[in-house]
């Protein structure tokens, strides 16, 4: 059986892909941070808060970020789960990252690959994010796990 490499589908190819990062996270407003990391591939809808420092995997840009999204800052969002470059399709896994309308995201939470985190759900401060968060939670720990089921909020 003959094994496929995975391919950077996107032209502009690696280095610029990581310009673009260091741009999105050292940049001085919000709006400019968000339009260096939608360039590089990731979906970003209208965030209501946009911290500096924000590490998003644009290697594998699969991730995609609500609208009204909070995102303290020194925050990671990981999509893959590999770091040897050249591996096959299949391996070492490549997954999307959704962050629903509404959540909020504490400073310095790593989101791994794999992971969808509901609507409104509110992330703590420093929390590794392993498995799924459901809608209206409250997350913390390593691994974040639901302490407290919140109010939805209705407009």
């Amino acid at each position: 059986m003959r094994s496929t490499r995975i391919k950077d589908k996107n032209p502009m190819g690696t280095a610029w892909k990581m310009l673009l990062r260091y741009m999105g996270m050292n940049a001085p407003s919000q709006s400019l941070r968000v339009k260096m990391y939608r360039w590089a591939g990731i979906k970003i809808g209208d965030p209501f808060v946009f911290g500096s420092h924000i590490f998003m995997d644009v290697m594998f840009p699969n991730i995609s970020i609500g609208d009204d999204v909070i995102l303290a800052g020194y925050d990671y969002v990981l999509s893959h789960s590999n770091v040897l470059w050249g591996y096959k399709a299949g391996e070492g896994g490549i997954k999307p990252v959704v962050i629903k309308n509404g959540a909020r995201i504490s400073i310095n939470v790593t989101i791994l690959p794999g992971v969808t985190i509901g609507e409104n759900a509110v992330i703590g401060a420093g929390a590794v994010v392993t498995k799924d968060i459901p809608d209206n939670c409250l997350a913390v720990g390593v691994p974040a796990k639901p302490v407290k089921f919140l109010k939805p909020i209705t407009a």
